[in-house]
């Protein structure tokens, strides 16, 4: 008679001589044939092969197929990739293969491997022990691995990028010099001064690929990837962005991806700092003031343009004006402007630039007027308009002539909004009167009283103005109600 359970015992003999082959082969992968072995026995060979004096030999001796690491408990990081990159310090190695070749120029004189290690500059996995995972693009790991052209956008962890040799960081000073080239402040703050219609970037290199939209890209799905594809085509990679496409070629995208990636306020020790970046602290919080001209392209130019002319923006449906423009700053006072520029146009995408809020220095606000201004002449005399305007009469000929710019309420039109509160404290009647008047040239606010064509009387232009005047208190009134209502304390009890 068979026996039943003999098939069950040949089943487990067959089992367990190859679960033991898997065990065995296994060890032998782990302990002989692991990548970074055979990677040292390669750099024995070549050790060998330069071992033509003394120090050769005795370098040669001296090596040991091994795991090696750098640890360095101040920057909390223990990097293995000297384990494969064995001659990084050996001036004798220019001349070989990677990963034995010695690490380009001199940076290792001052960043000594058991000091720095090797992630704080390059990132990566420093505890991986073969090279896909240290490279870790395709694995989790919040920094993988930079390209060596963005490597430099680490330096400024511990340096001052306006005190480094630009030839050592020359997409670092390209990106930085686009920067304000292309007025990104204009829209972003940095350092606690810009804009506010983008996200502050002062912990943009920061970001990893789990924080950003990664979809619209190919892989491998890194941060720069992401970074320079965005830079080229922000609505491309990121769906209904509001931000402009800043139209740089791809070595400009690169540079300002460096940038991007240099905008980390990673937590070094200070003993790692060099001197120039305390001073960098230093004047962070005792900024020297920019000129006015400064000013204006590096916060203005990307809206405005060179301000001589209104604009039209396409992602804003909407007129930017020409705040440099001749009628314009001919007619309006200092006060206009700094009123402006201090508190923005709340709803409107011109933010606040005062102290507290775009973070320009009041010796700044005054040297950007002072460049606004620039070349303005004196307005020609008015006749002082002394009738008594009917703001019904008035509202009428605004939902005739000015609604279609200006908006139902003056305000949400495609030309600034002069129902704006600020506005509405800013613009005084007779600027507002000149401005109905004259028009505005290089724009299209046409001039009501052209002396060949008048479309108002002065009368009309009274009414008119009455009617302006409410759409200030209009705005007050609705305040007051929405607070009432929400039971929000307003300060002024009904």
């Amino acid at each position: 008679m068979t026996d039943p359970s003999r098939i069950y015992r040949w089943l487990l003999l067959v089992s367990s001589i190859v679960t033991i082959a898997y065990l065995v082969g296994a060890a032998v992968r782990e302990n002989y044939l692991a990548q970074w072995q055979t990677v040292q026995h390669e750099y024995r060979n070549i050790l060998r092969e330069k071992a033509t004096d003394d120090r050769g030999r005795e370098l040669l001796a001296k090596f040991r197929v091994e795991m090696k690491q750098a640890s360095i408990p101040a920057l909390a990081t223990v990097d293995r990739c000297v384990t494969c990159h064995n001659g990084i310090d050996d001036p004798r190695m220019t001349d070989v293969p990677q990963p034995h070749r010695a690490h380009p120029g001199h940076i290792l004189d001052k960043h000594p491997v058991d000091r720095f290690g090797c992630t704080v500059c390059h990132h990566g996995q420093g505890a991986a022990m073969t090279f896909n995972e240290a490279k870790a693009e395709d694995v989790f790991w919040d920094y993988p691995l930079l390209p060596p052209e963005l490597t430099e956008a680490t330096c400024v962890t511990c340096h001052d990028a306006e005190k480094l040799p630009p030839d050592q960081i020359p997409l670092l000073v390209a990106g930085m010099k686009l920067y304000q080239e292309k007025s990104c402040g204009s829209c972003h703050k940095l350092g606690g001064r810009g804009g506010a219609l983008g996200p502050a970037l002062d912990n943009e290199g920061a970001k990893t690929k789990h924080q950003l939209i990664m979809t619209n890209l190919k892989p491998p799905h890194t941060t720069w990837d992401w970074q320079n594809a965005h830079l080229r085509d922000p609505g491309g990679v990121v769906p209904d962005s509001l931000m402009r496409n800043p139209t740089v070629t791809r070595p400009e995208a690169l540079a300002l991806t460096a940038y991007m990636l240099s905008q980390w306020k990673r937590d070094v020790p200070e003993s790692y700092l060099a001197p120039d970046k305390i001073e960098q602290k230093y004047h962070s919080l005792h900024p020297v003031p920019l000129t006015g001209e400064q000013v204006y392209r590096q916060y203005c130019t990307a809206c405005h343009g060179n301000g001589a002319y209104t604009r039209w923006d396409k992602k804003f449906n909407r007129f930017i004006p020409a705040i440099r423009g001749a009628s314009l700053i001919a007619a309006a006072t200092r006060e206009y402007f700094q009123t402006n520029i201090e508190r923005g146009r709340p709803g409107t995408q011109m933010p606040a630039w005062g102290p507290h809020a775009g973070g320009l220095l009041p010796e700044e606000i005054a040297g950007v007027i002072e460049y606004l201004r620039t070349g303005a002449t004196v307005a020609p005399a008015m006749v002082p308009l002394i009738l008594q305007g009917d703001s019904t009469r008035g509202h009428t000929l605004f939902l005739r002539n000015c609604a279609g710019c200006h908006g139902m309420n003056g305000r949400s039109g495609i030309a600034p909004e002069i129902g704006n509160p600020v506005f509405q404290q800013a613009a005084t009647n007779d600027f507002i009167v000149r401005t109905i008047r004259n028009g505005r040239v290089a724009t299209a606010m046409p001039a009501f009283q052209r002396a060949d064509a008048p479309a108002l009387s002065d009368q009309e232009v009274a009414d008119l103005l009455a009617y302006l005047r409410t759409l200030g208190e209009q705005r007050g009134q609705k305040s007051m109600a929405q607070n009432s209502i929400s039971g929000t304390p307003s300060g002024h009890q009904p």
